[in-house]
């Protein structure tokens, strides 16, 4: 009787298990690790008798992050370049764009390490050295949004349409 005692205790173990297997299934990433996940946590669940926290799902959650950064052109004033934060950690970045002005702007992102205000300027534009994605030109009253990665570093957020840049439309930006 000894033997099956340890038999169903056996059973019920896996059982319960299987129960939370499924838990971890139900509630857990919608990646495809999941299965694999909830096969290693109860295989140690098996073992030991106690559950494992599987990070790997989570790790892949944030390399896949994206960090939204909204920027409004041409508002409070013609020159306005007003991004939401001046900051954001390194990887996808998604800029959305709203130029509220009256006049056509755009958003350029160059990786540089000179100050915004101090770009050199060639033929009334400031030169895009490091230029990293853009919206290109856009209306008065529309919006565009674009990604890009983006490494540890300094950045320049501008308008480089004729006399934008030195109209003051420009921002400086960190990523960390």
């Amino acid at each position: 009787m000894p033997k099956s005692s340890t038999l169903i205790r056996s059973l019920a173990l896996i059982g319960a298990v299987g129960v939370a297997a499924t838990g971890v299934v139900a509630c857990g990433s919608s990646s495809s690790s999941s299965s694999s996940s909830a096969a290693d946590t109860m295989a140690t669940m098996a073992t030991t008798g106690t559950a494992t926290t599987d990070t790997t799902a989570t790790t892949a959650k944030k390399a896949t992050e994206v960090t939204t950064v909204a920027v409004t052109l041409g508002k409070p004033s013609a020159f306005s370049l007003v991004p939401d934060t001046t900051t954001a950690p390194a990887g996808k970045v998604t800029f959305t764009v709203d130029n509220a002005g009256t006049m056509a702007h755009e958003l350029v992102v160059l990786k540089t390490d000179t100050p915004a205000k101090s770009l050199p300027v060639k033929n009334g534009l400031a030169v895009e050295t490091g230029n990293i994605g853009e919206t290109g030109d856009m209306a008065a009253g529309t919006s565009k949004s674009f990604t890009v990665t983006m490494e540890k570093g300094h950045y320049v957020l501008l308008c480089n349409l004729p006399g934008h840049y030195q109209g003051g439309m420009y921002k400086d930006f960190t990523v960390s």
